[in-house]
């Protein structure tokens, strides 16, 4: 079955892209486990890590979640970050790309892991995947999604997400992203848009329409020339977050969901919201709550994708 093809044995990692592998290349063979190799992709060098798949995601865990967190918030999280990885390792090599998965923010970050207890985390569910009328589902996971789970149709566009639902997430309440508030500028938000001359100065930003989750749909942002300009809640949040340094929740110069109400005072914009990340899927924070409270790593994984089972690939 296609679906379940990726789960063979190896994975590939792409670690870098860039000219003149030569000078990084060392570095990232003294620090990645298995093969690490160079591949031409359209004139353009990658340095690729290929390494078991079980690996590979004790890596993951590493990076995407604190290993002092209760071990069935790890497990949940193995299953969730194994799925990712079938599934988007099926989909790169239906396109013939020459590598499974990129070690990125927009795929998964990794780091190889000697941790005893992310091993166990790893083990324990080996082979475990999210499936739905027997087929890998696409899963995502973010930090948290403050009282309520996003539709990725409302956040990504398109129609082929239909094992994904909102559900509503008490568990996250309190936590660390839960909440918070940014303040910018008028001139400084002004200047954090591609499609913004110089010259140009918003005047109002008006919230146009939500999700069921309460998350910003849509947007409309009004220049002081007159000029209108309309934007996704996803995309405004992606501009001024490419904007920064380093996208950080503590950070003054980020907007950490699209959950969030917006005011104007002063000659300033004062965003106020819920949860950090997209708020696709699992809700990190939730299920190391739901974790704490006692329920097991399959419990949580229902709640969070109740049209999905767990199912074992192996």
């Amino acid at each position: 079955m296609l679906a379940y093809a990726a789960y063979a044995g190896d994975v590939s990692i792409c670690l870098w892209r860039g000219r003149n592998p030569e000078k990084v290349l060392s570095k990232y063979r003294n620090t990645y486990f298995g093969d690490v190799v160079v591949m031409n992709d359209k004139g353009e060098s990658l340095i690729v890590n290929r390494i078991d798949i079980e690996d590979y995601l004790a890596g993951v865990l590493s990076k995407e979640m604190d290993s002092s967190w209760p071990v069935e918030a790890l497990k949940a999280q193995a299953v969730v970050s194994r799925t990712f990885t079938v599934y988007t390792s099926n989909m790169n090599r239906a396109k013939n790309l020459c590598y499974d998965i990129e070690n990125s923010i927009f795929h998964q970050v990794y780091s190889p892991s000697n941790c005893d207890k992310i091993i166990a985390a790893v083990r324990e569910t080996r082979g475990e995947v999210l499936t739905c009328g027997g087929e890998v589902s696409q899963a995502f996971f973010h930090a948290t999604c403050g009282g309520c789970t996003a539709s990725p149709s409302d956040v990504w566009g398109g129609n082929s997400y239909e094992n994904i639902v909102c559900v509503k997430d008490e568990y996250c309440e309190n936590t660390p992203y839960c909440r918070w508030k940014k303040t910018f500028t008028t001139g400084q938000l002004s200047k954090m848009f591609s499609e913004l001359k110089a010259t140009d100065i918003i005047d109002r930003i008006t919230v146009e329409e939500t999700d069921m989750s309460g998350r910003v749909k849509l947007l409309k942002i009004s220049l002081k020339n007159g000029n209108i300009i309309n934007l996704t809640g996803h995309k405004f949040r992606m501009e001024i977050n490419e904007s920064a340094p380093k996208v950080l929740f503590n950070r003054p110069d980020i907007i950490p969901s699209t959950n969030f109400k917006v005011l104007q005072t002063g000659g300033k914009f004062v965003f106020e919201g819920a949860g950090y990340g997209h708020g696709v899927g699992m809700c990190q924070w939730g299920a190391r709550v739901m974790a704490e409270r006692g329920y097991d790593y399959r419990q949580i994984l229902k709640h969070y994708f109740p049209r999905m089972e767990v199912t074992r690939i192996d």
